[in-house]
């Protein structure tokens, strides 16, 4: 495989600084103890093998001063909304503030472990479905929300995501909303290029050719960058095979097949559909929400999470927005659901009693639950989804699309940094290809070798 020598030193660089920072929080083959429990067995234990905890009968101190700190990341919309429901809080019990710490999440998972792994993370933290099992794969980390049962209202969620995040007995975190991926289309631009949204892969290849023809050639149906390309493919490869991604910890697809998904996305470049990542680079923003040829319509769609729509519909005023139906691409239906982002109470807290309330409030109580609306998806409690009017919700359409299309579920790996961050697998494996470095076959040998050895170590 041709060496991708342009960016290697740096690459390298970076992970090595992360690799030393990080060093005793992200569990890896090599620094895993003799008989620690890994992600698989705690899920198996979390099926009845360690009973869970009662609750402890902690109260919420509503008289003594007190300070939290709660961390998240997001778009304006949601910080706005979370700013919101922390204020409505902060009335509701007059002693105890929140400091907010908020930002984009361009670099947030690095500042989430670095915090965790010093002991300095804030009482409560939004972080990725797989983080949880990443930072703490035997249930040791955060704190045990069954302990505190009698102020989050536990049966308020589906018992599968409470099964989901228990390990060795504990439940070491709630989930925010359950979301998948759609398409999401600037139906104004569509229209002044006289295409309709595409339904499958025929028109969607005719859509690609109209935008090449389409004023200077500069526009595009779809903005796809690293990350996005590889959840895209894998799409691509389930609707054509119908086979799960992952299952039992081993990867369903050979490298043969993998080798013609990448070759598809080598082809939506070719056929107008998507720019190459070298326009990408040079449009000189990390972020679809903040490049300007989002912003002006020359990127007229996204495969994107249901949960994060508004974000980008609020970049682009002055265009009309539409979830648009799944692209046929196959005799199956493809797409995976997750967990928009989860909630913990790292054991370092101290407060579990308010940060519990607080996680209850904003989630669980109507009051809370209206305030945060949409901005993280449609909730995954019950309780506050039933104080929701979601008539006109985009992210509640999209979310229907979703539960009633998609037919597998991630895997605990999928986005595990090494492969997802921009100095992962996915990212250069894609850039690999799409700049011409290597072919197909030897992007998908490299992919899949560096896979399988990221499923090993979760074994």
């Amino acid at each position: 495989m041709k060496k991708n020598n342009w960016k290697q030193t740096a690459v390298f660089a970076l992970s090595g600084l992360l690799a030393v920072s990080l060093a005793g929080c992200m569990p890896t083959e090599s620094s895993k103890p003799q008989g620690e429990t890994t992600v698989s067995e705690t899920q198996a234990a979390s099926q009845g093998a360690a009973e869970s905890a009662k609750a402890e009968g902690l109260k919420v101190n509503t008289t003594d001063p007190i300070t939290l700190r709660m961390n998240w990341w997001g778009g304006d919309s949601r910080h706005q909304a979370t700013l919101e429901g922390i204020k409505a809080f902060e009335a509701k019990y007059p002693n105890i503030k929140v400091e907010a710490e908020y930002e984009s999440f361009t670099g947030h998972e690095e500042k989430v472990a670095l915090a965790l792994k010093s002991g300095s993370a804030a009482d409560v933290v939004q972080l990725n479905m797989d983080w949880v099992f990443n930072y703490s794969p035997d249930g040791s980390l955060f704190y045990d929300l069954n302990k505190v049962s009698d102020i989050i209202d536990l049966k308020a969620y589906d018992k599968s995501d409470l099964d989901y995040y228990t390990t060795n007995g504990v439940l070491q975190a709630l989930p925010a909303s359950n979301t998948g991926r759609v398409f999401f289309w600037n139906t104004t631009r569509l229209k002044d290029v006289g295409v309709e949204i595409p339904k499958n892969l025929d028109e969607l290849y005719a859509v690609g050719e109209a935008f090449a023809a389409y004023k200077d050639g500069t526009y595009y149906p779809i903005i796809l960058n690293e990350l996005d390309r590889m959840t895209l493919m894998v799409y691509y490869l389930q609707c054509k095979y119908g086979k799960p991604w992952v299952e039992n910890y081993q990867l369903q697809y050979s490298k043969e097949e993998i080798q013609e998904g990448l070759e598809w996305i080598s082809l939506l470049e070719e056929k107008h559909v998507i720019p190459t990542l070298e326009v990408l680079a040079g449009d000189g923003s990390e972020l679809v929400d903040t490049n300007q040829r989002w912003i002006d319509g020359h990127y007229a769609g996204m495969y994107i999470w249901d949960s994060n729509l508004k974000k980008y519909q609020e970049a682009a005023p002055g265009f009309e927005f539409e979830v648009g139906d799944y692209i046929n691409m196959g005799d199956y239906k493809g797409g995976m659901t997750k967990a928009s982002m989860v909630f913990a109470i790292p054991k370092t807290s101290k407060y579990p009693a308010e940060s519990a309330a607080l996680i209850q409030f904003l989630f669980g109580d109507p009051e809370g639950a209206k305030i945060l609306g949409d901005t993280r998806g449609v909730p995954a409690n019950k309780n506050g989804l039933a104080s929701l009017d979601l008539s006109n919700s985009l992210a509640a359409i999209a979310n229907k699309k979703v539960m009633e299309w998609t037919a597998f579920k991630f895997d605990p790996v999928f986005e595990r940094s090494a492969l997802k961050n921009p100095d992962g697998t996915y990212y250069m494996g894609m850039q690999m290809l799409s700049y011409k470095q290597d072919d197909a076959a030897g992007v998908a040998e490299y992919l899949v070798n560096d896979i399988n050895k990221q499923l090993e170590s979760a074994k």
